[in-house]
């Protein structure tokens, strides 16, 4: 199944799929779950706790992260005003001001592994330790600390009020496609602190309003396209999963980072937006961090692929004549780039 869509206005036209294509999915979900690597031999320890009681119906955000000080200000505000309860976040080896700030917030638990990224499967096995610490039945944010989750009215709205529709609609995860936020000129040039608590499309207000595509893929539903398209060929998968109920059927490991098992339920379409602020004034140098890691897909080649385009530096300019400013939830609503439930 292939959509060419430039339009985000029919992105609502995808995810419809026939009892063929479930019965079919049913069975690649089988084999994913065979693929899931072992536990054995991976340890999480907890750090710090937060001496907060937790709710039972408390929504816990989920993260994996290494070296990630400059976003947390912004990242744990954003959260903390829809209301996110607790966070708990895992510490891959962090050499700046991370573990500092982590330590010190009273609603966030660290954890460390004895293994890194790579061998707890991109970190998906860590998250599904953790939704065994914390237990199912519950709905859980699970992100990356560049990744601000916005939904219709979400100025306003708190994040259960968002779930609720979720809930009424029958869903138990809610598919996001993730717009890449750029600065309003070369990149280099932006002299806005990244490490405050602003939202940071105080520091990137554009985003690209069209030249996107959709796919039926093997995870999910998939939207592709956005400025790393356009400038530099690398076609990235840009939807996630950011919100998700953790029934006993819920899981990462054997997943992808763009769709977690069960994948029959990864086709649908788009209800939330990532604002996702990969490409910050210092992206330069956190493009060659994470390529030297390998740590991504497939030995972070396509941040390899990007590092080695001559049009990549310190002057990359993403702006073209189809750059949009960010003007709120309602604004993406209106464009189509994402339902409204209500």
């Amino acid at each position: 199944m292939h959509y060419p869509v430039a339009d985000p206005a029919d992105w609502n036209k995808v995810g419809r799929l026939s009892p063929l294509d479930r019965l079919r999915l049913a069975f690649r979900d089988v084999r994913f779950h065979r693929r899931a690597r072992s536990r054995d031999g991976i340890e999480l320890h907890q750090v710090t706790a937060s001496a907060q009681p937790l709710a039972p119906d408390a929504v816990v955000l989920l993260c994996v992260g290494k070296d990630i000080a400059k976003h947390l200000p912004s990242f744990l505000a954003h959260y903390r005003r829809l209301g996110v309860a607790r966070f708990a976040f895992v510490d891959d080896q962090s050499s700046d001001a991370t573990p500092q700030i982590l330590r010190a917030a009273p609603d966030v638990d660290v954890y460390r592994s004895n293994v890194g990224f790579r061998q707890a499967s991109g970190g998906l096995l860590w998250r599904d330790m953790l939704l065994e610490r914390y237990g199912r039945h519950r709905w859980y944010v699970s992100i990356d600390s560049d990744e601000y989750l916005v939904f219709p009215g979400c100025e306003s709205r708190p994040l259960a009020a968002f779930i609720a529709d979720l809930d009424r609609s029958g869903r138990t995860r809610a598919m996001a496609a993730m717009l890449d936020i750029y600065a309003d000129g070369p990149i280099g040039d932006n002299t806005v602190d990244v490490g405050t608590d602003a939202f940071p499309t105080a520091v990137s207000p554009l985003y690209d309003g069209t030249g996107y595509r959709l796919t039926e893929e093997r995870f999910c539903t998939a939207v592709r396209g956005g400025p790393r398209y356009r400038l530099f060929g690398t076609d990235m998968r840009l939807t996630k999963f950011p919100l998700v109920y953790a029934d006993r059927a819920l899981q990462f490991a054997g997943g992808s980072h763009h769709g977690p098992l069960p994948i029959t339920r990864n086709f649908s379409p788009v209800q939330c937006v990532l604002l996702h602020h990969k490409l910050t004034p210092d992206a330069v140098e956190d493009f060659a961090r994470i390529a030297a890691s390998g740590s991504h897909y497939n030995g972070s080649v396509y941040y390899k692929r990007i590092l080695d385009h001559g049009a990549f530096g310190s002057h990359t300019d993403f702006r073209f004549e189809g750059s949009q400013r960010y003007l709120g939830s309602e604004a993406l609503v209106a464009a189509g780039f994402m339902q409204d439930l209500r």
